[in-house]
């Protein structure tokens, strides 16, 4: 192959957990040329894997971004067409772009109207004739064999050899953010936290002073901070082994990933993705209702946990 395609314009941590198809298709294709469409969203992170791939970026409304590239991206005919981020926009890109082989994720929902349940797949039918083969993922929560849905099924079915399972993240130059010299505790609080019930601001509390008893803490806050993390900051802002940091930047929360040992979040997609590129240890805590849902982002070869959000003092962290 000299000549592929990949569509990935959702998020930070969307775009590092398809790493190990970018991977392995370079280890496959060495001297291929792999484009990557992007968002606006995690280009930030897409530009870590310059020297891999050319970047373009996906710009709303779709005719006008199929109008400004299409000259310029059926310049040469791509072998292979990747429609890695189950939006509408991509999907139909890839019809009207020349590719060889096109394959594609394809979600399918259940729905319920009139207390009668039908699937709706997304392709739809009608696109779905447009890709050669695709690799079906159930949004059906209640199933519990969601794990078995992985991007890399796709490769194996375009009998393209996988190498590697691992996360891949070419950071080359971290820097120690933290005051540590020791590794630490990551606690990453985003504003997911204010969807939880107000006792779980109390629960996390007493755990991370529990754990500092013993272990370095740093608790990092998504940009623009939260009430959960403010209610933090005044509970240990005095305390010697945590650090507070407010909305590090994306080289900045990859630099404190990077050095620490285990990284805890409410699966936070950044946080857990890098981690695993980083081989850290992995904590989500969660409520048990998204637990058959998040089986099928869980990175492999790392040593993840996953802890009830409303009951995890008491667990071995």
């Amino acid at each position: 192959m000299k000549n592929i395609l990949i569509f990935k314009t959702d998020r930070l941590g969307d775009l590092l957990n398809i790493s190990a198809v970018i991977y392995n298709l370079k280890l496959n294709f060495p001297e291929c040329k792999i484009t990557l469409i992007c968002s606006n969203y995690n280009k930030s992170i897409a530009k870590y894997y310059e020297n891999d791939l050319d970047i373009i970026i996906y710009n709303k409304p779709l005719i006008v971004f199929l109008f400004k590239n299409y000259l310029n991206l059926n310049k040469n005919n791509f072998d292979l067409i990747l429609q890695l981020d189950g939006k509408n926009h991509s999907y139909i890109s890839s019809i009207f772009l020349n590719g060889t082989t096109k394959a594609c994720i394809k979600y399918i929902k259940r729905k319920k109207f009139l207390n009668k349940f039908f699937s709706v797949s997304r392709p739809n039918f009608f696109i779905s004739n447009f890709f050669d083969k695709n690799e079906i993922s159930l949004e059906n929560y209640n199933l519990k064999d969601n794990h078995k849905f992985h991007y890399l099924n796709l490769l194996k079915k375009l009998n393209i050899k996988i190498f590697s399972k691992d996360h891949y993240l070419p950071f080359n130059n971290p820097v120690n953010q933290s005051y540590f010299s020791e590794s630490y505790f990551l606690f990453h609080i985003d504003q997911r936290w204010e969807t939880f019930e107000p006792i779980i601001q109390n629960i996390l509390n007493e755990k991370i002073l529990f754990l500092s008893k013993n272990n370095k803490i740093v608790i990092t806050s998504n940009l623009g901070n939260n009430k959960i993390f403010n209610f933090l900051k005044t509970k240990l802002e005095n305390n010697n082994n945590v650090q507070i940091i407010e909305s590090p930047d994306l080289n900045k929360i990859l630099s404190l990933i990077y050095y620490s040992n285990t990284c805890v979040s409410s699966h936070s997609g950044l946080i857990v993705h890098a981690a695993a590129a980083f081989k850290k240890n992995i904590i989500d805590l969660v409520p048990p209702s998204i637990n058959n849902e998040l089986d099928r982002w869980i990175p492999f070869n790392i040593n993840y946990k996953r802890y009830d959000i409303n009951n995890f003092y008491n667990f071995d962290f």
